[in-house]
């Protein structure tokens, strides 16, 4: 089945047109010479200062990043400042986590350990289903900051829509994946991207996404269900690797071996469950090239249409690189691995169609006063 995903008529070629009509030509330019000062200078600053100086450096690195990026040979621009973002991290921390975090603390303290146990079981679902629905709330707040930031040819990026509504279909298609067994993933992938252009604006033109969720999944079933059946296939492997690694020690006299034995029974296990993983992660790239690929034929901007050209092997080098710097330079290179997946991406992009600019104009949606400091507390506010 096709990766097309079509509303409204076809888009036309790519020629210049003599309506006022534009075709788009997009080029991405970032440079290792060019980010790795940022990124040292961001490596040095973040050790200093215990990370705090992560914001500024997240700023400096998305300002390159969209500066590197042209269409018709105009670069994007970023707007944001590091203030912004910690302001809002602050907020986030003192106003919810740190209270939250003190009444755990209290509880623990006050309450007899039985009976702090039995609350906290109690306590276990309704706490996953609040940060699920947080989790879900801090990427339309990202979301919507980061395009509020964004502007092209001085024309902003908006989004609109409500983000109690994104953050209640988070737990909805979320309980819907783990009922299904995972099989619903998907579909909760694609319509959860759907909601998010649905409310996508650039100035005062809207984005625009298929009107019926028939099919929206379309050909992912197929990536998904090797990345699904490997997860099963590799926890299996595992299992059985695990327990005849573990017999002879169950079978020893009294239920003691030696430590050396011991210890390579130890090495091998994790040996064993990190080739497991590796080779589960691999399965899942199939998936994760779809994915890209559908998200991308499903957005449209009046005639204009979408496509990422993301090919298995090429992704296949950009996500192994990608790891090897994050792991070896202990995260601290990953504005480098940003740019790579960043270029990529790009790289991989064509635009089909035209557009009137000049019907274009600002959105009086100026976007939010602060950033994204609940995605930061959830650990995604590194994901560009």
């Amino acid at each position: 089945m096709s990766d097309e995903l079509v509303e409204g008529p076809a888009p036309g070629p790519r020629v210049a047109a003599t309506d006022g009509r534009t075709g788009f030509t997009v080029l991405q330019s970032a440079k290792w010479r060019e980010i790795m000062p940022i990124t040292l200078l961001n490596a040095v600053l973040n050790i200093l200062t215990l990370s705090l100086w992560r914001f500024w450096g997240r700023t400096r690195v998305r300002r390159y990043l969209w500066s590197t990026t042209q269409i018709n040979g105009i670069p994007l621009e970023y707007t944001g400042t590091g203030f912004e973002l910690f302001r809002s991290f602050l907020f986030v921390m003192l106003g919810f986590f740190l209270p939250l975090y003190l009444g755990f603390f209290a509880g623990q303290l006050l309450l007899p350990p039985e009976e702090f146990m039995l609350y906290l079981g109690l306590a276990y679902l309704p706490v996953l289903l609040l940060f699920t629905w947080l989790l879900g709330a801090a990427t339309w707040i990202a979301r919507r900051y980061r395009f509020s930031r964004t502007s092209w040819r001085g024309i902003r990026f908006v989004q609109t829509g409500s983000m109690s509504q994104f953050a209640w279909a988070t737990i909805g298609y979320s309980l819907l994946s783990v009922i299904t067994l995972g099989w619903f993933e998907p579909v909760k992938e694609m319509r959860l991207t759907k909601m998010l252009w649905r409310y996508t604006w650039f100035g005062d033109t809207k984005f625009n996404v298929p009107a019926s969720n028939q099919n929206l999944a379309g050909s992912l079933f197929g990536p998904y269900a090797i990345y699904w059946f490997g997860g099963i296939i590799a926890y299996i492997v595992f299992a059985v690797v695990y327990v005849s690694l573990l017999m002879p020690l169950m079978q020893a006299e009294g239920g003691t071996a030696p430590a050396e034995i011991t210890l390579r029974m130890m090495f091998s296990i994790y040996f064993a469950a990190f080739v497991g993983m590796l080779v589960w992660g691999l399965l899942g790239l199939p998936y994760q090239v779809a994915l890209l690929r559908r998200k991308a034929a499903m957005v449209g901007l009046d005639d204009v249409r979408f496509r990422i050209h993301a090919g298995l092997l090429g992704y296949f080098w950009v996500v192994a690189g990608n790891t090897l710097i994050i792991v070896f330079s202990l995260g601290l290179a990953l504005p480098i691995a940003q740019m790579r997946m960043w270029r990529y991406i790009f790289s991989k992009m064509e635009v089909l169609g035209e557009l009137d600019l000049d019907a274009v104009h600002q959105n009086p949606n100026k976007g939010p006063g602060s950033g994204e400091g609940l995605a930061d507390a959830f650990d995604i506010g590194n994901v560009i």
